[in-house]
């Protein structure tokens, strides 16, 4: 009789454990899905709010020809307004940059923390921003890079990422083949290169 009464809470002893395993994990993969749900949430309020939204603002007024054209008496582009549009085109490819490696950072843990939901969400909250700021980035380049503003952009590191980004959320498409292309031209001619 004791041999069974040993037997019986040994098995009693690894249900519990098991079954404590399980609700551990279970427990783990939710806040595990919380965090990558917050992480998502956050990468996408960096795009839309503060710093990069004044940046968007800038680039859009600059591509659509509203502001930071005018010229000076001496015919050329203002400095002062060329650098504001600088500084916003690198404010907003930087994040671009951030969102991609946040992004790579839920996918990679895809396998063991289930964020794959959270992966799939921020994809939905970024495809148009993407798709949006890909169709505009080459005016918009070509328009910064005119020989009287800044004709060698030293932009082909960010550039590539924000490239990069539009493809792992949106897939291949026209306009990132158009922005791969005019890297690879100018690195033949050694302009663009950091």
């Amino acid at each position: 009789m004791a041999e069974w009464l040993s037997a019986f809470v040994a098995v009693v002893s690894a249900a519990i454990a098991v079954y404590a395993a399980y609700w551990a994990r279970r427990s783990a993969r939710g806040t595990f899905a919380h965090t990558a749900y917050e992480l998502a949430r956050t990468l996408h309020t960096d795009l839309t709010t503060g710093a990069t939204a004044r940046a968007r603002d800038v680039l859009e007024h600059f591509r659509s020809g509203t502001r930071y054209r005018e010229t000076g008496p001496d015919g050329l582009p203002h400095t002062a307004g060329t650098q504001e549009v600088l500084e916003a085109y690198f404010a907003l490819l930087w994040c671009f940059e951030r969102i991609l490696i946040g992004r790579r950072s839920l996918t990679k843990q895809q396998a063991w923390n289930d964020t794959g939901p959270a992966v799939a969400f921020l994809d939905d909250l970024l495809a148009w921003h993407l798709h949006r700021w890909a169709e505009r980035w080459p005016a918009l380049r070509a328009a910064l890079k005119a020989p009287d503003r800044v004709p060698d952009l030293r932009d082909h590191d960010s550039l590539g990422s924000f490239c990069d980004l539009v493809e792992e959320v949106s897939g291949t498409g026209e306009h990132t083949a158009v922005l791969r292309a005019l890297i690879r031209n100018e690195a033949s001619q050694g302009t663009g290169v950091s």
